[in-house]
């Protein structure tokens, strides 16, 4: 398994949200993270249900988490805090076939054009 995903810029990333172009932007925080703001488009399934998450059917997925289950003709797009648990996500998804990206900036990053979103935790150590 390669060590790293296919990562997307923060102004890629901008640029699918303005023009909205067909993507799935996944935050896999924690939903107690969530208060910190997310990012304009996203949905969240936390890392820690992922695994699950993949195997349930879209009646249940839709059902749990409120939005389409990806397929893997799906772009998908995955953010963090700071980009470590996106980056797992996004290997683990492209594992099982998935067109993952991480979004490595993260919350970290998004938050400085973003005035929604704010930093927490301690700096990231990239």
């Amino acid at each position: 398994m390669p060590k790293s995903s296919p990562t997307i810029s923060m102004d890629e990333l901008r640029k699918l949200i303005t023009t909205k172009q067909k993507y799935a932007l996944i935050d896999v925080r924690e939903p107690h993270e969530l208060q910190f703001g997310m990012i304009p488009t996203a949905k969240n399934l936390p890392l820690t249900e992922l695994p699950l998450a993949l195997t349930l059917s879209d009646t249940e997925f839709k059902a749990r988490y409120r939005f389409k289950k990806p397929t893997a003709k799906d772009t998908l797009i995955l953010y963090c805090r700071t980009g470590g648990r996106s980056e797992r996500a996004a290997l683990f998804m492209r594992g099982k076939g998935y067109a993952a990206r991480n979004y490595k900036g993260s919350i970290w990053e998004w938050s400085t054009i973003d005035p929604s979103v704010k930093r927490y935790g301690p700096e990231p150590r990239h």
